[in-house]
Parts: structure tokens; C-alpha cells; sequence
């Protein structure tokens, strides 16, 4: 189990590294912030996003109150499955007003070992940690296709944000696939320069297992893994699709959510992730070109073989504006399908997080980034916690400002 701990008691977080440090690896500190409530910054929740904490271990000692409040934002945000909270052992109140921001076990100060002990195995328990990094046997993980049937339309931009919202929701394991084995660019949206690719499974696949997987795939910070396009372009007529179908048969085993970014054109390689996924969302923009190629797109798509779920294929605009030239209905009309979703034309936020190299869904002020954790929620059942004013950190430095 990896945590972090939460406090600007340096002994404190010699205590519980004393406590929980020889747990034969079960228990691993990966985050610390040593900071008081008021002095916590983007900087330092980017840092506890890139360790992906199971569980948070929050001082409130210093600062209840506000402490309290930081323990609620980090359920509210996903950066954890679980939060504890320690504290005095004579503040029932505060007890209680833990227990209904979220804290899930609450730890009496002086810790005690056997209480802390107990307390991490009750919350290992609850947030169904497992030994094994796979889903349990017979699970089998859900897969969503993103197509374009045009170039330029986004597409990798919303598989790749799509992804980084699925896990930031329900924390579970989710793996990315660029299958553009020609000019595939989701390396580069994330930042990464992976040293293999999905090329290289697909070559080596007849002698993979779960350990030599993790050899061809990277970890992002943001807490998905990544199988990434080639460098140099990869012939798509040299790629079997029935291997492809294994492929993703074998991965569906080892990820609970399956995020493939396919190619632009109707090949061999986009048809195989067609009929490996469980959904296929279509990216269109709200253009004639664009809706004209979906259009000669579909009844091929909706012809794949495979028992399919009778809503399977959705349709998503992106670039969306209300004052766009083409209505949604006159799309709805043309295309005999009904609108899914529609993404907000927001340029400015997603072309900087391109050339940053980081998810836009991470920019909480961006309308596409609220519109793809939308998307995720309605796709997952996962509500999302509403924005509140200022956020979090805008009421610590607030509260910091009028105490000085």
C-alpha cells in the first residue's frame, strides 16, 4: 500500500515510518508534505498526484480545523482512496467532524502501534487492496475506442484526457494504447519518451507474460500507464488483426479500464480495436468534412461482429459552441444518431497543456477538461464533487491573509 503523510510534526513521521516501515513492504511512504495547512500549494498536491497514494495520512493536531477541510478536498479531488486523520484523543467533536468530511479512520495521538496497525489493515480492507497489481481472476477490464473519422479533430487529445479521468475517478488500474502505429502522439501529450511501444509487444507477443509486460509499458504521473505508438512509423498491413484481438483480450486481464487511441483510417489495426472494445466514441467536429466522413463511417463501424451493448457506438462533438453554424440537431438528423456528448472549443487551455506536455484536465479552470470529467463520470457512475468557489487552497490562503 503506498501513502503519504501529511504533517509539520517531523516526529510524527518518524513514528509511523518507525510503525509501518517494516511492513514487509505492504506499507510505503512515497509523499510527505511538511508544510502547515496554509503553506500547502499546487506544487505540493502535483506531488502527491504523481505518487497516486492509496491512503493519506493527515496531522490535524496543528490546525484542526482547516486540517479538516484539507482532509475533505482530498477525498473531494480523488488524490487518495482513503484519509486518515490523527489527532487529540479528548475531541469527540473533532472525531465526529472527521468522520463526516470523509476521514475513514481516525488515530488518537500519542500514536499507538497496535492502533495504527489495526487501523491501516481496516483501511486496507475497505479500499479493496490487492496483493497482486492485476484484477482479480475472472475480472475482465472495459474498453473504450476513440476514433476520428478525420484528421485534426482531437481525438488523441480526448482519448488521452479521457484516460487520466477514468483512473482520477475511481483510482483503478487504466492503461492507455496508441494504436496510430504511424504517427501515434500520445508520448508527447504526456510528456514521456518511452524506450518501447506497442509495436514491440505486438512483435514479441507470443512470449509475453505479466512480468515482461511491464517491460513495454510506462508509468505517467498522473497515475495511468501508457503503451505507446512507435517512433518510426510501423506498415499497417504488416500487423495480423487477429493477434491484435489477443493482445487485447490478454491486457483486458491486467487493467480494469482500457483507453485506445486508434488510427485515423479504417484499417486492419482499427477494426481489430473496434471489435476488442466494449464502447467506440466517435470524435466529430462540428464541420461539414468532418461529419460527411462519419457518416460514410458508420455503417462499416456498426457492422462489427461481437455481441455488442445496443448503445455502443457514441457520438461526441468536440469544439462545441452554441453559436456554432451547424445545430445539433441538423448532426443528429444527418447522422441518424443521437449526440452523447458535446466538448466546449477551449483552444487557448488545451493547446497549452499540448505544448506543456500535461492532461488539460488537470487545469480545473478549462471548460474542456470539466467537460471530459463529466464525460468520465457518466461513463464510470462516478459523481463528480462540485467545484466549490475559490477552491480549497483559495480559503487556506484567504483565511493565511486575514491572520497576518
Amino acid at each position: 500500500m503506498i501513502g503519504a503523510i501529511v504533517s509539520e510534526d517531523q516526529d510524527f513521521h518518524q513514528t509511523l515510518d518507525r510503525m509501518l516501515g517494516d511492513g514487509a513492504g505492504r506499507f510505503r511512504f512515497e509523499a510527505r508534505i511538511g508544510e502547515p495547512f496554509t503553506q500547502i500549494s499546487d506544487t505540493h498536491l502535483d506531488a502527491l498526484r504523481a505518487v497516486d497514494p492509496d491512503v493519506i495520512v493527515v496531522d490535524l493536531e496543528a490546525d484542526p480545523q482547516v486540517g479538516i477541510k484539507f482532509a475533505q478536498y482530498l477525498m473531494e479531488a480523488g488524490l487518495a482512496r482513503a484519509v486518515v486523520a490523527a489527532g487529540p484523543t479528548d475531541s469527540p467533536d473533532l472525531i465526529l467532524q472527521a468522520m463526516q468530511a470523509g476521514v475513514t479512520e481516525y488515530l488518537p495521538k500519542p500514536l499507538a502501534d497496535t492502533k495504527v496497525r489495526e487501523s491501516m489493515d481496516r483501511v486496507w480492507r475497505k479500499t479493496g487492496k490487492r496483493t497482486s497489481q492485476d484484477p482479480a481472476e475472472g475480472d475482465k477490464g472495459r474498453t473504450y475506442c476513440v476514433f476520428s473519422a478525420k484528421g485534426g479533430s482531437g481525438s488523441t487529445t480526448f482519448a488521452v484526457n479521457l484516460a487520466v479521468e477514468l483512473h482520477r475517478l475511481t483510482r483503478k488500474k487504466t492503461l492507455l494504447i496508441d494504436f496510430d502505429l504511424e504517427l501515434g502522439e500520445t508520448a508527447l501529450l504526456l510528456g514521456m519518451e518511452p524506450k518501447f511501444s506497442i509495436a514491440d509487444l505486438i512483435r514479441n507477443f507470443h512470449r509475453v507474460d505479466a512480468g515482461l509486460l511491464a517491460s513495454y509499458i510506462e508509468r505517467d504521473d498522473s497515475g495511468i500507464e501508457l503503451l505507446s505508438a512507435p517512433i518510426q512509423p510501423v506498415d499497417f498491413e504488416s500487423v495480423d488483426g487477429e493477434r491484435i484481438a489477443k493482445i487485447l483480450q490478454f491486457l483486458k486481464e491486467h487493467y480494469e479500464y482500457i483507453v485506445i487511441d486508434a488510427p485515423k483510417t479504417l484499417n486492419t489495426v482499427t477494426l481489430s480495436a473496434f471489435e476488442g472494445s466494449d464502447e467506440v466514441f466517435i470524435l466529430t467536429t462540428p464541420d461539414l468534412p468532418s461529419i460527411r466522413n462519419v457518416s460514410r463511417c458508420l455503417p462499416l463501424l456498426k457492422g462489427v461482429e461481437g455481441h455488442r451493448e445496443e448503445d455502443w457506438i457514441k457520438l461526441v462533438i468536440n469544439r462545441f459552441s452554441p453559436r456554432q453554424l451547424i445545430p445539433i440537431s441538423e448532426i443528429e438528423k444527418t447522422l441518424g444518431m443521437k449526440v452523447y456528448s458535446t466538448l466546449r472549443n477551449d483552444y487557448q487551455s488545451t493547446i497549452d497543456a499540448i505544448n506543456e506536455g500535461r492532461p488539460v484536465v488537470f487545469d480545473r479552470n478549462s471548460i474542456y477538461g470539466q467537460d471530459v470529467r463529466r464525460l468520465a463520470s457518466e461513463v464510470t457512475g462516478v459523481e463528480v464533487a462540485p467545484k466549490k468557489d475559490g477552491g480549497l487552497l483559495g480559503s487556506l490562503f484567504s483565511r493565511k491573509s486575514s491572520t497576518s
